[in-house]
């Protein structure tokens, strides 16, 4: 078991997510930086479904009641196992008793707690992944118990000294949707060249950037819209939907994101800027 001292800022249980359910408008949820979340699991020669926590912002504090192996991943979060400071992607041993303490993020967004065997909590849909409305608990609860496996090997010991993915990139590789045929020439070019600032209004829903594109297209009906969708609003914000979005929506879709550009922006947050690099499709 694992008990939770401090909860941190919005700490989830998260794995790949859950599939098939749309239709009954169930959102497929899953982690909002799969890079990272692959990563915690394969340092630890986990399933690749394995759940892990994801710390947004600030992570918790947590005390392990078991031995075992943890992997952090994904945004710098600093942190101390019983006062000592310890190192991201890697494995790290734990003895029963240890207490691990997190701080606020130094870069990025996101970060990923991984561990030996993945977290044992409830499955809903075929999925971990919390979801309010959906799961029993949308978060990580203070003084909750988080059932853990007791696995009987220990990992390889692999180390990933660069992750795959660059934080400080502001390029986001994206397509054109469906609609992006109804722009004018204006607004492509400053879809194109401009450079966006996310607004405060960002989560695992979607991301709303600051700047907007003054031009308001045609209504269309409700169409199916997933990750990485980018959506223009009549009063010209753009919506960029997340991995908790809805799974249809009424605004024209514009571009959408490449699953290495998902994840790039689960690593933004308020006032970071972004571009668009729109490809073709081969």
């Amino acid at each position: 078991m694992i008990e939770v001292l401090k909860t941190g800022w919005h700490n989830t249980i998260q794995d790949l997510g859950r599939f098939g359910y749309q239709e009954l408008g169930v959102p497929s949820s899953g982690a909002m930086d799969l890079n990272a979340f692959t990563w915690a699991n394969k340092l630890l020669n986990n399933p690749s479904n394995a759940s892990c926590i994801e710390m947004t912002i600030k992570g918790p504090t947590l005390k392990f009641h078991q031995p075992t192996y943890i992997t952090i991943t994904g945004a710098t979060m600093p942190a101390m196992l019983n006062s000592n400071t310890v190192k991201m992607y890697r494995p790290i041993k734990i003895q029963k008793g240890d207490v691990l303490q997190f701080s606020n993020v130094t870069s990025g967004c996101r970060a990923y707690l991984g561990i030996l065997g993945g977290f044992e909590t409830e499955i809903i849909l075929s999925s971990k992944s919390q979801y309010k409305g959906l799961t029993l608990h949308d978060q990580i609860d203070k003084k909750s118990l988080i059932p853990i496996k007791e696995v009987p090997f220990i990992p390889k010991g692999a180390v990933l000294k660069t992750p795959l993915i660059d934080y400080q990139s502001i390029f986001l590789k994206s397509y054109k949707g469906p609609e992006y045929k109804l722009l004018n020439t204006q607004s492509k070019n400053r879809i194109k060249t401009l450079t966006f600032n996310v607004s405060r209004n960002n989560n695992r829903m979607g991301v709303h950037l600051e700047e907007k594109i003054n031009q308001k297209l045609p209504e269309i009906w409700s169409c199916p819209s997933l990750p990485g969708t980018v959506q223009l609003t009549p009063d010209g914000t753009l919506i960029l939907l997340m991995r908790d979005a809805q799974v249809t929506g009424g605004y024209p879709r514009i571009l959408q994101l490449s699953d290495d550009a998902i994840n790039l922006l689960a690593q933004k947050t308020t006032k970071d800027q972004i571009k668009f690099e729109i490809k073709a499709l081969h």
